[in-house]
């Protein structure tokens, strides 16, 4: 799930959309702290971009139980940011941010002018929508594994012991609906594990799911 997606002026560091449309946002307080923590670095990359040695690129940080996915658009010189669930497949989200990135400098490159002038951000409204519909309520870049057998199937593997009972376990509750995280605070098995055998699951076919 993405909880807070901002694009920021990457010259002057501004704020120019705040997309807080998730209340799991408030787990995490320090977000825009940690983007500021980064800033030199990002400034240094923005000044490689402007000698022509690099166009875009993307930072990727994880904390605890969030991922912060930071994409900078070089034609307008923006940082799009974006907190999320640490399972959430992180190329999705950079693919997203990179389109809301060309589709904000299609929309508003004359705008972004008069903002660092007046530090009005109502002229940029409108593209709430954009996010919105490229985001899906937060759910473009959800990893939920599912089941694809039988639960005889399963039942089965385990008593030819090609799986382990842990194994079992979370085969039996990916039904679409929980994300690796989920499934590890829900069966108490060390999130590391659980994307183990996860993985293990996906390369017998008992499982379909996004995991790389």
């Amino acid at each position: 799930m993405i909880h807070q997606l901002y694009i920021i002026d990457g010259e002057t560091g501004l704020s120019i959309i705040e997309y807080l449309d998730f209340p799991q946002s408030k787990e995490f307080n320090d977000f825009f702290q940690v983007i500021n923590d980064i800033m030199d670095d990002i400034r240094s990359n923005i000044q490689d971009n402007d000698s022509g040695t690099l166009s875009n690129f993307s930072h990727i940080l994880m904390i605890d139980k969030f991922s912060i996915i930071i994409h900078y658009y070089h034609p307008a010189k923006i940082l799009l940011c974006c907190l999320s669930d640490v399972d959430d497949i992180k190329e999705k989200i950079l693919s997203v941010l990179e389109t809301l990135g060309r589709r904000f400098w299609q929309k508003h490159s004359p705008d972004i002018s008069k903002f660092l002038q007046t530090n009005k951000k109502e002229i940029f409204n409108s593209f709430i929508i954009e996010i919105e519909m490229l985001v899906r309520d937060g759910k473009i870049a959800e990893n939920l594994p599912k089941l694809i057998v039988n639960e005889s199937t399963i039942n089965r593997l385990y008593k030819m012991e090609i799986i382990s009972e842990n194994e079992l376990s979370i085969a039996k509750i990916c039904r679409g609906i929980l994300s690796p995280l989920q499934i590890s605070e829900k069966t108490n098995i060390p999130h590391e594990n659980v994307a183990e055998i996860l993985k293990k699951l996906k390369k017998i076919d008992i499982i379909k799911s996004p995991l790389v």
